[in-house]
């Protein structure tokens, strides 16, 4: 269980010798406000502190409480009862329901208590013509009229809150557990967006100018790139596609919001490695977990995810047998490659059919956790490149143009260098190949051919020898050596 605040000194921590207030923040609302609520105080007295606290932590209080108004579902709030209100007066809409009037009625007589709740008294004159008395008068506390408003739409149904049918549409979407987390990150989004700007987060307040200026503003309010922010806007499409079938909504405002590609110059498009940074990479660590990796996925061009996620029992008979990918609807067989026969027996010795091939790489610990088990090994590897000086960044550029995706274009590239007919090594590194025919008639080459493919690939030296590169014929990306 969390540990309560001391009454005493509650909210308080010392940084830097300075005392500061801290909140933490409900879980449902971190994506929105961070995991706690920070602010200094410029005092090492902690008297002093204690003192100025009050209104740091009044302020994170309403911070927080006006922040659950964006998802809509703060246990025991008015949100949350008026929610239950709109269900009831829904079902009776749409029974005719006889009694529909006295629920309207109900409805506004508890937006009048709400207005009311906590209310101050004080003492006015009152005039009859006659005598002037004295009544009291009760004086509703500050925003109390609003959040009466808010409940009467919401309860009326005139007002939907963005998040309300989100969890639905969630168990209803039919994707990868993972891209889940995509439709939740687009919705926070939105709803961090709109709380940016002043838009009220209802259903009804997203119209087709906002959504435009959501499509023109989100890459600079996330900081993200094209890919990722478009990606989000298509989440929240599907989401509005959900809601237009179930909701008053009447109109998909997301249809026709697209985001400008940047064109990307032929120097800045992400390469394979070069032999000379393969080659310094093999030999730059004798950690066998990580060395192990590098070289099945150097000679087979599988994904990083795949490769992790082998099985003993799936290196059976000279094949690896990699889980989909991707756009891939099946698993997919790539023959051993003689030079990874040693690595395989030696990680199969002794283990059952179910046992992983790399379990020096667990997954999350995090329990619920949709990362992908290789996430882990990413980090270690991006640090180590980068250590060896395997990096190729362009100024003004967050991301490398190599990456462990690398080693699979370097495996295409060699394949391709060494005879591989294309359609036969887009089937073997599990990329869609060309025309009707082959693409969707054809049950795919032969092993033997593919196996004979896979052995066309060759390591570069792994003693240190020098190496000159070959030079391509379509030098789109720059070349290393020439920066």
């Amino acid at each position: 269980m969390p540990r309560k605040p001391d009454p005493r000194n509650g909210y308080l921590e010392l940084h830097d010798g300075y005392y500061r207030v801290t909140m933490g923040v409900p879980a449902k609302l971190r994506p929105l406000l961070g995991y706690r609520l920070k602010q200094a105080l410029g005092t090492k007295s902690l008297l002093s502190a204690n003192v100025l606290k009050r209104s740091v932590v009044k302020a994170f209080r309403a911070r927080i409480d006006k922040a659950w108004g964006i998802p809509g579902d703060q246990p025991r709030s008015t949100q949350a009862e008026a929610i239950e209100w709109a269900k009831i007066v829904s079902d009776a809409r749409q029974r005719n329901d006889p009694e529909l009037h006295e629920l309207l009625g109900a409805i506004n007589l508890r937006a009048y208590e709400i207005k009311f709740e906590g209310a101050a008294t004080q003492l006015v004159d009152v005039d009859d013509g006659e005598s002037i008395e004295q009544h009291e008068e009760a004086v509703p506390r500050e925003d109390a009229e609003q959040r009466a408003a808010h409940f009467a739409a919401l309860a009326l149904g005139t007002a939907i809150p963005i998040a309300l049918h989100h969890d639905a549409f969630i168990k209803s979407t039919k994707i990868k557990e993972r891209s889940l987390k995509d439709d939740v990150r687009a919705l926070h989004i939105l709803l961090k967006w709109c709380a940016a700007r002043g838009i009220e987060p209802y259903l009804e307040h997203v119209t087709i100018k906002v959504a435009v200026r959501f499509g023109d503003e989100i890459e600079e309010f996330t900081g993200l790139g094209w890919a990722s922010c478009t990606k989000y806007i298509g989440r929240l499409r599907a989401y509005w596609k959900y809601l237009v079938k179930r909701t008053p909504i009447e109109a998909n405002v997301w249809i026709g919001i697209s985001l400008s590609k940047p064109r990307i110059e032929p120097d800045e498009e992400e390469r394979a490695f070069t032999d000379a940074e393969v080659q310094r990479l093999l030999m730059g660590t004798a950690d066998l977990a990580m060395l192990d990796v590098m070289l099945v996925a150097g000679l087979t061009g599988a994904r990083l995810d795949a490769v992790i996620d082998l099985r003993v029992g799936e290196c059976e008979d000279g094949w690896f047998t990699f889980k989909p990918q991707k756009k891939e609807r099946t698993i997919r067989d790539v023959r051993i490659h003689p030079e990874l026969r040693e690595l395989v027996a030696r990680r199969v010795e002794g283990k059952m059919l179910g046992d992983d091939l790399f379990p020096e790489w667990p997954g999350p610990r995090a329990a619920g956790s949709v990362r992908e088990r290789s996430s882990y090994f990413s980090k270690r590897f991006t640090k180590y490149r980068r250590d060896l000086g395997a990096d190729d960044v362009i100024e003004g550029k967050r991301r490398s143009l190599v990456n462990f995706h690398s080693f699979r274009r370097w495996f295409i590239t060699k394949a391709e260098r060494a005879g591989v007919d294309g359609d036969l090594l887009a089937a073997i590194v599990g990329h869609k190949r060309s025309g009707l025919t082959l693409g969707r008639y054809s049950e795919g080459p032969e092993m033997e051919t593919a196996k004979a493919a896979v052995a066309k690939v060759r390591l570069p030296p792994l003693d240190g020898s020098p190496i000159v590169e070959a030079r391509p014929l379509m030098p789109r990306r720059r070349q290393v050596a020439s920066r």
